[in-house]
């Protein structure tokens, strides 16, 4: 079944319309304690991967969890460590800002 020329123009633009609506709608919200030091040492380090995930999508439990399996990402590709001074900083703003369910 072919769409007229008319159709077509009508159907992309109320396509265009709701990707434009769902994006929009998506905007990620600031990072709690956007402006301290361990904010800016978290996005440092784990936006070197991948994008700095809100610290309120992940309980405290949870961090924990991620950051020792990242440790072991991070070190099975050969890249530099997180010292322990970068690692308690982050996982203490991880937990700090946590999801609480």
């Amino acid at each position: 079944m072919r769409c007229s020329s008319g159709l077509r123009t009508v159907l992309l633009g109320a396509i265009a319309a709701g990707v434009g609506l769902f994006l929009t709608g998506c905007k990620p919200r600031p990072l709690p304690e956007a402006d301290s030091a361990a904010a800016s040492i978290y996005v440092q380090h784990c936006s070197q991967c991948h994008r700095a995930y809100d610290p309120r999508s992940m309980t405290a439990a949870m961090w924990q969890t991620q950051v020792d399996a990242m440790d072991q990402k991070i070190r099975a590709a050969g890249r530099e460590p997180l010292t322990e001074d970068q690692r308690r900083i982050i996982l203490d703003y991880l937990t700090r800002n946590a999801g609480k369910t």
